[in-house]
């Protein structure tokens, strides 16, 4: 018998009812002592069969496999997503690739998991076809409060700036890692340094505005007021992610951080001038460490 427990699917996000998933794949394998793959399709599929059109992610490839990994997985393993692989039927993907290359004997998916050629396969087919060959398939419903779970009804909050309907979906603040750099020093010179990010092109960057939220880097985790925005009241042009972090006099340059958002404070907007802008950041700053102080209080 096969010994092997493959979570399949794209697990953009890793949110809630991905974990659901994770932890059944788990469940499963630790019963028949067996070992457990979260197996992820990289590239996403949209940008293979219908490029420029594939969604911003919600985590990068990277940070996606230390997610899972948290879950309990023993190993994450890529399915390299290509025109040979979207034109298999559901019964060449099950043989050539589930049990071919993953040697799975269990498969477990989301309830609404489809695969093979043009999506034809669904979970009847995926359990069919791998009864065929001596294995098992098992379906998890994705819901959470109630509702049914996606990458893609995360991806619209986070785009409304909705950052605390999406943490309740994902399990967790929503968040870009990337590597700090160089800015125009303007936050030095008014009163307020911050740290710059520079996210992957690839992921999704929440709607312009002000948040509170936290900046970590290694082992270290500190409260932050991020602005996302293009500066209106100096006419940048181009958006940047720009994390003030509170009650620190530290360097952050070269290193990669990761930049969490708990909660939106207000939408961007344009001021009459330094003094103006500097008032408003003060309130920001201040809004966003009592903000944190009540949800830290929440979570002990």
């Amino acid at each position: 018998m096969r010994r092997v427990v493959v979570a399949l699917g794209n697990f953009d996000g890793v949110h809630v009812g991905h974990r659901a998933v994770m932890s059944r794949a788990v469940e499963e394998a630790r019963s028949r002592e067996a070992r457990s793959v979260a197996a992820i399709f990289d590239p996403h599929p949209r940008a293979v069969l219908r490029p420029g059109e594939e969604p911003k992610l919600l985590t990068t490839p990277e940070v996606r496999e230390g997610l899972l990994l948290g879950c309990g997985v023993d190993e994450v393993r890529k399915i390299r997503f290509d025109r040979d692989l979207s034109r298999k039927s559901p019964g060449e993907f099950v043989l050539d690739v589930l049990v071919g290359e993953l040697d799975a004997g269990v498969v477990v998916v989301g309830e609404n998991f489809r695969f093979g050629h043009k999506a034809a396969g669904d979970f009847d087919d995926l359990r069919r076809h791998m009864c065929e060959t001596g294995g098992e398939a098992f379906a998890v419903p994705i819901l959470a409060l109630g509702e049914d779970v996606s990458s893609s009804r995360i991806r619209a909050l986070i785009s409304d700036g909705a950052l605390c309907e999406a943490a309740k979906l994902l399990g967790r603040p929503y968040s870009l890692r990337g590597e700090v750099v160089l800015g125009d020093r303007r936050g030095h010179t008014i009163g307020f340094p911050t740290a710059n990010l520079l996210p992957d092109p690839r992921v999704l960057v929440p709607a312009l505005g002000v948040y509170a939220g936290y900046v970590m880097g290694g082992i270290e985790r500190y409260p932050a007021c991020t602005n996302v925005g293009v500066a209106p009241t100096f006419d940048r042009r181009e958006r940047k992610v720009e994390a003030h972090l509170l009650d620190y006099d530290g360097d952050l340059y070269g290193k990669t951080v990761d930049v969490s958002f708990v909660e939106r404070l207000r939408p961007e907007k344009r001021f009459s001038g330094i003094e103006e802008l500097k008032a408003q950041i003060s309130h920001d700053v201040e809004e966003a460490r009592r903000l944190l102080v009540r949800a830290e209080r929440r979570g002990s």
